[in-house]
């Protein structure tokens, strides 16, 4: 399944609230719709997603940057991934505004997903 996580810088100038609150939703917009371009750009599959702002010092960050990944164990999505790249990134550009930059990174990876309970008892 093709995931993703969405950052976004809360700009210096953003005093209010409200303003945080535009930005927020201003990436959550983006991150739907790039969720569904994504799903469509990856035969209909679930997209999984994360929106979050930064956490740290963002100075030489986008104003939006979005690293995306899919297992591809069998070197399968070359050209599906460079796709979704190329097309997710004009999508962010197109829903930023002139003074608002974007980054789109994709990549493959191979592994295996595993899962387990915990050992802790609850009390």
């Amino acid at each position: 399944m093709p995931e993703f996580s969405l950052r976004y810088k809360i700009p210096a100038q953003a005093d209010t609230d409200v303003e945080v609150e535009k930005i927020r939703l201003q990436a959550l917009e983006i991150a739907n719709q790039v969720q569904v371009l994504a799903s469509t750009i990856f035969f209909d599959w679930e997209v999984g997603y994360e929106v979050e702002p930064f956490s740290s010092d963002t100075s030489n960050q986008s104003d939006f940057a979005l690293t995306g990944w899919v297992t591809d164990n069998e070197d399968k999505l070359i050209k599906t991934v460079m796709r979704a790249q190329a097309e997710i990134s004009v999508l962010m550009q197109g829903l930023a505004y002139e003074d608002q930059t974007v980054s789109c990174w994709w990549q493959r990876v191979k592994g295996k997903w595993s899962s387990a309970s915990g050992h802790k008892t609850r009390l």
